[in-house]
């Protein structure tokens, strides 16, 4: 069996030209996508994990206790995405959601389209669920 080629910053972007997603490369060499409700952006951790991570758009005034159990439960019961709110400096509380794939023995093409596919509709669809079970703890979004 023959080694799979390495997975690679550029062969994501390929991945996202071929699907028409805006894009831009961030100074640590992140791909960066901004969507309707979250910001994706994959990570390429030395050729040897593959990381989808996002922001929902949206934020909470706090990290109430509600919302603990909501992530607990999610993590706990799903086996993706990966859930955690996140505090940043400016105040804001978001939740952020991720999926890694290990990739030290690489990837063939299929199989990385197959996982970003994966990613990016496992993410999008958690946030819009989230939307939906959440909406009484935002206090705003992107677009307010």
């Amino acid at each position: 069996m023959s080694a799979q080629p390495r997975v690679t910053i550029s062969r994501v972007e390929a991945w996202l030209k071929t699907e028409r997603l805006d894009y831009e490369i961030a100074e640590d060499g992140a791909a960066i996508t901004d969507l309707d409700n979250c910001e994706i952006f994959v990570i390429d951790a030395d050729s040897e994990f593959l990381v989808v991570g996002s922001t929902w758009h949206s934020e909470f005034a706090a990290v109430d206790p509600a919302l603990m159990a909501y992530v607990d439960e999610h993590n706990s019961t799903m086996y993706a995405p990966r859930v955690m709110l996140s505090s940043f400096d400016d105040g804001a509380v978001c939740l952020q959601a991720d999926m890694t794939a290990f990739t030290g023995e690489g990837m063939s093409d299929v199989q990385l389209q197959s996982f970003l596919n994966s990613s990016f509709t496992t993410l999008l669809s958690f946030y819009e669920t989230a939307a939906d079970d959440l909406s009484a703890f935002v206090v705003s979004t992107e677009e307010d």
